[in-house]
């Protein structure tokens, strides 16, 4: 899996910093986790949704197939 695709492709894109705030609120009110902006300067120049630093959760692959991590705050 390439750096694109693991930053940018499959992700919600949004046009304004704006329409993303409005979603990740849509989402928080209908029960969904807190998730933050950010504007994807490196690859396609639009707004994404994210977790806040330590609260990511990640997918490492095992020989059993994927298991999912969560991020360790320090």
């Amino acid at each position: 899996m390439t750096e694109y695709e693991i930053s940018c492709l499959g992700k919600a894109r949004f046009l304004t910093r704006r329409d993303a705030k409005h979603r990740a609120n849509a989402i928080r009110r209908n029960g969904g986790p807190h998730l933050r902006t950010y504007h994807c300067t490196k690859y396609c120049g639009l707004w994404h949704l994210g977790h806040p630093p330590g609260h990511a959760t990640y997918t490492r692959e095992t020989p059993h197939g994927p298991r999912p991590i969560q991020e360790l705050t320090q």
